[in-house]
C-alpha cells in the first residue's frame, strides 16, 4: 500500500453565481479536513470567479475531488484542478516579503486606455498585480447620469519599483493628460491606521464656489467671477487670482 503524501491544488471554480455556491464547494473540503492556503473571490456582472489553494493528503485527494466534480455540475459552474507542487509553493510564500502598494485610480469614468498606462507602467517597474477590485458602484449607462457619477478601482501591487520617483512622475503625468486621480500608497500598517482625511471644498465636495457667494454678498459677484474663470482657464496663476478675489471682498463683514 502506497505511503499518503501531502498534496497542493488549486481549484478554480467560474460560472453563473447565485447564493450558496461557495458554501457548498467549502462544505466538502471541510468533510475531508482539507487546509485553506489561499482563497479568493470576484463577482463582476453576475459572474463568478472562486479561487482555492488546498492541502489535502493523497489518500483523499481523489475523492475530494470527484465529490467537487459532482456539486460543481449540479450548480451549473465549472471546475478546473491544478496540482501546485511544493517547491512553487515555497517560492510563492517566500515572495510574499516583497514591498505591497496600493494603487488607486479615481476618475468621473475609467477607461481601458486608463487602466493600460497605469498597468503597463507597473509591469515597466518590475511590479506584480495581486488583485484589482472596484471600490464605487457601477457605472450608469445613460448619458444624463455620467457627469455626476464616480469611479474608483483599487490595485493591490506587490514588488520594489525599479525607480520610484520615475514611477510617481509617470503617473503624475498619466492623470494631467488622462484627466483622472492616481494615488500611490505603500501598504502598510501606517495606511490602514489612518483617522485623518483632508479633501478640497469648493466644485469637490460641494458644487459651489464659496469666494464667489462671497463676493455676491459684497457687490461684486461678477468681478470676482470673472476672475474665477480666468485662473481656471489657466490664464493667471491660483495665487495671483486670489490675491485679486480677496481683495475684492475687503471691508466685507466676517459674520458673512
Amino acid at each position: 500500500m502506497e505511503k499518503s503524501q501531502l498534496e497542493l491544488i488549486l481549484i478554480n471554480i467560474s460560472g453563473q453565481d447565485h447564493p450558496g455556491v461557495t458554501s457548498a464547494l467549502s462544505e466538502i473540503l471541510a468533510r475531508y479536513d482539507a487546509g485553506i492556503l489561499d482563497i479568493g473571490q470576484a463577482d463582476i456582472h453576475h459572474t463568478l470567479s472562486l479561487g482555492i489553494l488546498i492541502k489535502t493528503d493523497s489518500a483523499v485527494s481523489g475523492n475530494i475531488m470527484k465529490e467537487l466534480l459532482f456539486k460543481a455540475s449540479e450548480l451549473n459552474v465549472n471546475i478546473r484542478f491544478t496540482p501546485i507542487s511544493i517547491k512553487e509553493y515555497e517560492e510563492w510564500v517566500g515572495r510574499q516579503d516583497k514591498n505591497r502598494w496600493i494603487i488607486t485610480l479615481l476618475g468621473r469614468r475609467l477607461t481601458a486606455r486608463q487602466i493600460a498606462n497605469v498597468t503597463s507602467e507597473l509591469a515597466k517597474q518590475g511590479m506584480n498585480i495581486d488583485a484589482i477590485q472596484r471600490l464605487t458602484g457601477r457605472m450608469p449607462l445613460g448619458e444624463e447620469e455620467q457627469p455626476r457619477s464616480k469611479s474608483c478601482v483599487e490595485l493591490s501591487v506587490r514588488g520594489t519599483p525599479a525607480d520610484v520617483h520615475a514611477m510617481q512622475e509617470r503617473f503624475m503625468q498619466l492623470s494631467q493628460e488622462d484627466e483622472f486621480d492616481i494615488s500611490m500608497q505603500e501598504d502598510t500598517l501606517y495606511r490602514r491606521c489612518r483617522r485623518l482625511i483632508c479633501f478640497d471644498m469648493d466644485s469637490t465636495l460641494i458644487e459651489t464656489e464659496v469666494i464667489d457667494e462671497l463676493a455676491m454678498r459684497a457687490g461684486v459677484g461678477d468681478q470676482v467671477k470673472a476672475i474665477t474663470e480666468r485662473a481656471m482657464r489657466g490664464e493667471i496663476d491660483f495665487c495671483e487670482s486670489f490675491r485679486e478675489r480677496v481683495a475684492l471682498l475687503k471691508g466685507l463683514d466676517e459674520s458673512v
